[in-house]
Formats: structure tokens, sequence, C-alpha cells
């Protein structure tokens, strides 16, 4: 159990974020498979499979939860071809032509009817809730997918006052500082970055595996061009590659971590599972830390003090709870 990516949210409230209630709202709203008729669906689920009461896990001053999201794939291709041979059907028996109006209805028609019989594709999305740091983080490799988490969260919490975070210095400004004059205490220039042109279409280079201390790699900055993706490592724990938007991807244990892993003699793989969720709070809340302060930390201050946060482990006291109702889920998207 690792992300791979951090799709960062500031929680700017933690008062009406309440920890307690938290499991409770996202039982709720369940997953709740799709029906026949149905496109999406999307819902919550227990993000660890040994503890299937719980969908809100709780350690470390933090808590984990899933989404899980099901589509019926319904190729726009296979619609229009059976549409457009009901339309020929229509013309070549009624001798006439068929308009706009009725082309779309006919293909919704049609579309409702191939819809029971295609195939679904479920996916899962989780989070963490970092109640100690006031951070919400998703495990997702793009924004637009990150987005959905939080807007079904907070339809299903009533509100979740959250905002992308802002820091003083611009990531592209302090990784284009930090490819040419070296990165900030405790980090380490690893051997990958890209490197864009100012400008829609402005060319571009990626380096992969490369000696980013090189003069090839330095003339690009030279010549104008600025970092928007740089690969990092922090204090000899963990790798990741920093983005021009302030996302946290590819993010992966170092040598020190897995080492502190194999120690642990997790016995099974709910104390496996209990482990790793250990390490990526406190060393994901270290390097979210980190990283913000190098870009000189955040615009703006949190307008209350942190909530009271859930108990740290790495062994989680799993509490039964009696499940809710699987009410209908009205997807947003």
């Amino acid at each position: 159990m690792w992300f791979k990516n951090l799709q960062l949210y500031r929680l700017t409230d933690l008062a009406k974020l309440n920890a307690e209630q938290l499991d409770a709202e996202l039982q709720k709203r369940a997953f709740v498979p799709l029906g026949k008729s149905d496109k999406l669906a999307a819902g919550w689920i227990p993000p660890a499979s040994h503890a299937p009461d719980l969908f809100a896990y709780p350690g470390s001053g933090a808590m984990l939860i899933a989404l899980k999201t099901e589509e019926k794939l319904l190729p726009s291709s296979v619609v229009k071809e059976m549409a457009d041979e009901r339309i020929a059907d229509i013309e070549a028996r009624e001798l006439r032509k068929v308009g706009k109006k009725e082309t779309k209805e006919i293909r919704e028609r049609v579309a409702e009817e191939l819809l029971p019989r295609a195939f679904s594709r479920s996916r899962v999305l989780r989070a963490l809730i970092d109640f100690e740091a006031g951070w919400i983080w998703v495990d997702s490799p793009t924004p637009a997918k990150a987005e959905l988490l939080i807007q079904l969260l907070r339809e299903t919490l009533g509100s979740l006052p959250c905002k992308l975070p802002q820091t003083q210095l611009d990531p592209v400004t302090a990784m284009s500082t930090w490819l040419e004059h070296g990165a900030p205490r405790n980090f380490t220039l690893d051997a990958d970055c890209v490197l864009k042109a100012p400008g829609d279409g402005g060319a571009q280079v990626t380096c992969r595996r490369h000696d980013l201390g090189s003069d090839e790699v330095k003339q690009h900055l030279k010549t104008g061009k600025l970092v928007t993706q740089l690969a990092l490592s922090w204090d000899d724990r963990l790798a990741f590659v920093l983005t021009d938007k302030l996302h946290i991807k590819r993010l992966a244990f170092l040598e020190l971590l897995e080492d502190q892993i194999k120690d642990a003699n997790a016995e099974d793989a709910a104390a496996m599972f209990d482990t790793s969720f250990t390490l990526l709070a406190q060393e994901g809340r270290g390097l979210v830390n980190a990283v913000i302060e190098a870009l000189g930390d955040e615009l703006g201050e949190m307008q209350s003090p942190a909530a009271p946060a859930p108990a740290p482990g790495p062994a989680v006291a799993l509490e039964s709870k009696p499940a809710a109702p699987n009410d209908p889920v009205d997807v947003p998207w």
C-alpha cells in the first residue's frame, strides 16, 4: 500500500472536518454497482481489504479513504455505425431525408439499447486526509481525477473547505534555480527533468538518466528554457518528481525506508498494510512540509488550528461498525 502520486489540497478549516463522523458519512454513500441502464457510478469503499467495515482507515494522525468508479464502455463509433444503418433504412423505405433532430434521437435510442450489453471498467482512487498537518493527498496522476474525488467527498460531507496550495516561490522559477545552482537543503538532484521554452508551443526538452549538472543541460537554461518537472530525492528516504503545478509524481522508497519495512517483520498482509500506511503518512508528511518550505512556504494561512487527529499507530485498533445501507449514489460526472 503506497501512493505513487500526491495531488495536494490544503484543508483551510479543519474544524469543519470531523474525523469521528467521516467513516459514517462515507458509508452512507457507499459504492453501488452499475445497473443495466446506468452508464456511470461512483461511491466509497473500504480502503483496506482486511478491515471491510472501515471506510476511513485511521493511523498516524491521518485517515485513508478510497473512491470506486465504474463506467460502461460504449464507443461512439459503435453507436454511430448502428444509428447510421437505421437512418439509411428509414431513408430507403420512406424516401425522405432524416433531419438532425431525428438523427440525434435515433443515436440516443441506440445508445440506450446497447448500454446493458456494454462492458464496464472499474477504478479505485485513494486519498489520505492528514489531520495532523492539514492536507489531503490524492493518489492520482492527473488533476482531473483528483478533482472528481474532492468533488464527491465535498458532496458526501456537505462541505469540504480546501484549496490548491500556493507557495511564495513559483515552482518553475524555484526548480530552474535548483537545476542551475543546486538543490535546497536535504534534497538531491536526480537524473530526470523536463525543460520548456516559455509560451504556448514552446520547444520542450526531456532529459532521462542524464547528469543534470552537465553543461549540456544547463545550456538549455541559458537559452531561456525553464524547468517544468524535476526528479529529486529527499533526505535519502524518498525519490519523486516535482512538477510546475506542485504535483508530486513517481513517489518511491529509497533504500533507507526499504530497510525499515524489512526490519518491521510484518507477519501478514494486514501488518504489512499498517506498516506501509504508517510510513506513507509519516514520511509523506515530512516530504510535503519540506517541499513547501523549499518553495518559501505557503501564501496565506489556515483559518483554524488542527482538529483532533485519529490515534497514531502502525498497529491500528479496528473497531467494528455497522454498515450503512447502500443508498444510490448520484454521480456528478
